[in-house]
Protein backbone atom coordinates (compact mmCIF):
# COMPACT_ATOMS: atom_id res chain seq x y z
CA UNK A 1 0.00 0.00 0.00
CA UNK A 2 1.15 3.80 -0.63
CA UNK A 3 3.14 5.29 2.31
CA UNK A 4 1.09 8.22 1.90
CA UNK A 5 -2.65 8.67 1.29
CA UNK A 6 -3.09 10.28 -2.55
CA UNK A 7 -5.85 12.37 -1.41
CA UNK A 8 -3.96 14.12 1.60
CA UNK A 9 -4.00 17.93 0.79
CA UNK A 10 -0.21 17.97 -0.38
CA UNK A 11 -0.77 15.31 -2.87
CA UNK A 12 -3.93 16.88 -4.26
CA UNK A 13 -1.68 20.01 -4.38
CA UNK A 14 1.24 18.58 -6.50
CA UNK A 15 -0.87 16.41 -8.71
CA UNK A 16 -2.85 20.04 -9.69
CA UNK A 17 0.21 21.96 -10.24
CA UNK A 18 1.71 19.02 -12.22
CA UNK A 19 -1.66 19.06 -14.27
CA UNK A 20 -1.66 22.69 -14.83
CA UNK A 21 2.18 22.94 -15.77
CA UNK A 22 1.37 19.84 -18.24
CA UNK A 23 -1.86 21.45 -19.41
CA UNK A 24 -3.66 18.17 -19.11
CA UNK A 25 -5.94 16.69 -16.83
CA UNK A 26 -3.94 13.67 -14.76
CA UNK A 27 -5.82 11.39 -13.43
CA UNK A 28 -5.56 10.58 -9.22
CA UNK A 29 -2.31 8.30 -8.53
CA UNK A 30 -2.24 5.12 -7.56
CA UNK A 31 0.71 5.16 -5.30
CA UNK A 32 2.84 7.43 -3.44
CA UNK A 33 5.80 6.44 -2.29
CA UNK A 34 9.62 7.08 -1.44
CA UNK A 35 12.44 4.70 -2.66
CA UNK A 36 14.65 3.38 0.22
CA UNK A 37 12.05 2.18 2.59
CA UNK A 38 12.88 5.16 5.02
CA UNK A 39 16.56 5.88 4.40
CA UNK A 40 16.34 9.43 3.17
CA UNK A 41 19.58 9.66 1.86
CA UNK A 42 18.58 6.34 -0.18
CA UNK A 43 15.53 7.95 -1.48
CA UNK A 44 17.66 10.96 -2.57
CA UNK A 45 20.03 9.46 -4.28
CA UNK A 46 17.41 7.08 -6.22
CA UNK A 47 15.05 10.35 -6.92
CA UNK A 48 18.07 12.09 -8.21
CA UNK A 49 18.84 8.81 -10.77
CA UNK A 50 15.15 9.29 -11.65
CA UNK A 51 15.29 12.88 -12.49
CA UNK A 52 18.65 12.51 -14.37
CA UNK A 53 16.90 9.53 -16.40
CA UNK A 54 19.95 7.12 -15.01
CA UNK A 55 16.71 5.15 -13.22
CA UNK A 56 13.71 4.03 -15.12
CA UNK A 57 13.26 0.65 -13.44
CA UNK A 58 12.57 -0.59 -9.78
CA UNK A 59 12.48 -4.01 -8.09
CA UNK A 60 9.87 -4.83 -5.56
CA UNK A 61 9.97 -7.50 -2.81
CA UNK A 62 7.97 -8.91 -1.49
CA UNK A 63 5.53 -8.40 -3.68
CA UNK A 64 2.68 -6.24 -2.95
CA UNK A 65 -0.62 -8.17 -3.15
CA UNK A 66 -3.05 -6.97 -3.66
CA UNK A 67 -1.13 -4.68 -6.05
CA UNK A 68 -2.85 -1.85 -6.07
CA UNK A 69 -1.71 0.17 -9.50
CA UNK A 70 -1.13 -1.42 -12.64
CA UNK A 71 0.46 -0.48 -16.06
CA UNK A 72 -0.44 3.33 -16.91
CA UNK A 73 -1.45 4.34 -13.41
CA UNK A 74 0.66 7.24 -12.38
CA UNK A 75 2.56 7.00 -8.49
CA UNK A 76 4.06 9.99 -6.73
CA UNK A 77 7.82 9.73 -5.85
CA UNK A 78 8.06 11.30 -2.41
CA UNK A 79 12.13 13.02 -1.73
CA UNK A 80 13.97 12.20 1.50
CA UNK A 81 11.92 14.50 3.41
CA UNK A 82 8.72 12.83 2.15
CA UNK A 83 7.47 15.64 0.08
CA UNK A 84 6.12 15.02 -3.53
CA UNK A 85 8.94 15.33 -5.85
CA UNK A 86 7.96 13.83 -8.97
CA UNK A 87 5.13 11.58 -10.95
CA UNK A 88 6.03 8.61 -12.82
CA UNK A 89 4.10 6.45 -14.76
CA UNK A 90 4.19 2.12 -15.14
CA UNK A 91 4.99 1.10 -18.36
CA UNK A 92 5.48 -2.79 -17.44
CA UNK A 93 5.35 -5.28 -14.95
CA UNK A 94 7.01 -8.87 -14.63
CA UNK A 95 7.15 -10.56 -11.56
CA UNK A 96 10.23 -13.73 -11.45
CA UNK A 97 12.52 -14.86 -9.54
CA UNK A 98 15.79 -12.61 -8.64
CA UNK A 99 18.04 -15.02 -10.16
CA UNK A 100 15.81 -14.28 -13.44
CA UNK A 101 15.99 -10.95 -13.33
CA UNK A 102 17.76 -9.86 -16.98
CA UNK A 103 20.47 -7.89 -17.19
CA UNK A 104 19.19 -4.98 -19.38
CA UNK A 105 16.47 -4.75 -16.36
CA UNK A 106 19.10 -4.33 -13.66
CA UNK A 107 20.89 -1.72 -15.84
CA UNK A 108 17.76 0.27 -16.44
CA UNK A 109 17.71 0.60 -12.04
CA UNK A 110 20.68 3.01 -12.55
CA UNK A 111 22.90 1.42 -9.36
CA UNK A 112 25.76 0.29 -12.17
CA UNK A 113 26.56 -2.89 -13.24
CA UNK A 114 24.32 -5.34 -13.32
CA UNK A 115 26.67 -7.14 -10.35
CA UNK A 116 26.17 -3.76 -8.39
CA UNK A 117 22.37 -4.21 -9.31
CA UNK A 118 22.06 -7.70 -7.67
CA UNK A 119 24.86 -6.94 -4.59
CA UNK A 120 22.64 -3.79 -4.21
CA UNK A 121 19.49 -5.40 -3.43
CA UNK A 122 20.47 -8.58 -1.59
CA UNK A 123 22.57 -5.99 0.82
CA UNK A 124 19.25 -4.05 0.97
CA UNK A 125 16.31 -6.62 1.16
CA UNK A 126 19.07 -8.50 3.70
CA UNK A 127 18.18 -5.88 6.26
CA UNK A 128 14.64 -6.33 5.98
CA UNK A 129 14.30 -9.90 8.11
CA UNK A 130 10.69 -8.72 9.30
CA UNK A 131 9.67 -9.51 5.78
CA UNK A 132 11.51 -12.71 5.52
CA UNK A 133 14.89 -14.24 3.90
CA UNK A 134 15.84 -12.97 0.39
CA UNK A 135 17.76 -15.59 -1.96
CA UNK A 136 17.67 -15.95 -5.20
CA UNK A 137 14.61 -17.90 -5.66
CA UNK A 138 12.59 -15.17 -4.15
CA UNK A 139 10.02 -13.82 -5.94
CA UNK A 140 10.13 -10.07 -6.92
CA UNK A 141 8.19 -7.19 -9.23
CA UNK A 142 10.22 -5.71 -11.82
CA UNK A 143 8.73 -2.47 -13.01
CA UNK A 144 9.67 -0.24 -16.22
CA UNK A 145 8.40 3.48 -15.56
CA UNK A 146 8.74 7.16 -17.13
CA UNK A 147 8.66 9.79 -15.10
CA UNK A 148 5.85 12.38 -16.61
CA UNK A 149 6.27 15.20 -14.57
CA UNK A 150 8.77 17.69 -13.93
CA UNK A 151 8.66 18.02 -17.60
CA UNK A 152 11.77 17.82 -19.50
CA UNK A 153 13.10 14.19 -17.49
CA UNK A 154 14.56 12.01 -20.26
CA UNK A 155 12.75 9.07 -21.48
CA UNK A 156 13.36 5.32 -20.84
CA UNK A 157 14.99 3.19 -23.87
CA UNK A 158 12.94 -0.07 -23.91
Amino acid sequence: MSTVDPTTPTIVAFMKKASQELATDLPAPKDVFAFGMGNAKLSETSLANVLRGDKTATTSWPIPNPLHWGVGDLSVILNGKGEPAAIMKTLSFRECKFKDVEESFGLAEGEGSFQDYRQGHFRFYGLQKEKGVFTDESWVLCERFEVVYPKGVPRPQL
